[in-house]
């Protein structure tokens, strides 16, 4: 019986020493998120609205996720909620992931500690000109959430620099990197073009029948008539 619980005792101890997170080759933990969101008041939502290219990117509507594996959804537009799932935009190299992780350790957000936030994320609510700029970080077993949040006085212009300085500039900087890799900038594109929709219905079952040489329709049209 001593002995039984003195060896489970050994695997508890031993259990607890782990890491709780794998690391990749690069010492980087597998488990890395990094998840930011921008929602907007809907008075200060019908001014960027009107006129979006006026307005710096990281205060637009938002929601950009860089996954473990590298892969980024986004999306764009004031209907975006804080628990909205975008599509795939691309997929990040290792060596990008990696460096996007160094920016944020740089940035001061790369630890626990930096968070400020413990509530629920979906009883944010902005007042009618404040933007909320929302970062959520894991890593090495561990997760939190940066929240800033300021407001934009109805008077004040976009073209003015000095309407931005009530943002935390580590913010700025973190939010516009995040837009930069979704492939989002200040000059939104043009909405008045029309792109064709296509549709992705997954590999083609046949392939493994044709002719690699041939195309299908080809191959159709040369067969013959044995008699």
């Amino acid at each position: 019986m001593f002995l039984l619980a003195g060896g489970l005792s050994i695997i508890a101890a031993a259990g607890c020493t782990g890491d709780p997170s794998r690391v990749e080759s690069d010492g980087s933990p597998e488990d890395s998120i990094i998840d930011a969101s921008v929602i907007v008041g809907e008075d200060l939502g019908i001014r960027i609205k009107r006129d979006p290219g006026a307005w710096p990117v990281q205060l637009r509507p938002a929601r950009a996720i860089v996954l473990p594996d590298g892969v980024l959804r986004s999306d764009v537009g004031a209907n975006l909620g804080i628990d909205d799932r975008p599509g795939m935009t691309r997929h990040l190299y290792r060596t990008q992931l990696v460096e996007l992780w160094k920016e944020i350790d740089v940035l001061g957000f790369g630890s626990p500690s930096a968070g400020n936030y413990a509530g629920n994320l979906e009883l944010l609510e902005p007042g009618d000109d404040e933007v909320i700029q929302i970062l959520q970080l894991q890593r090495g077993g561990r997760d939190w959430t940066i929240v800033r949040r300021f407001e934009i006085p109805k008077n004040a212009s976009p073209e003015d620099a000095s309407t931005f300085d009530v943002e935390d500039p580590q913010m700025r900087t973190a939010m516009r990197r995040m837009a930069a890799l979704a492939w989002a900038w200040d000059v939104p594109p043009d909405d008045s073009i029309r792109f064709p929709e296509r549709y992705d219905f997954g590999p083609d079952p046949w392939s493994r029948y044709r002719d690699e040489k041939t195309p299908a329709q080809t191959s159709a049209q040369t067969i013959k008539d044995p008699s």
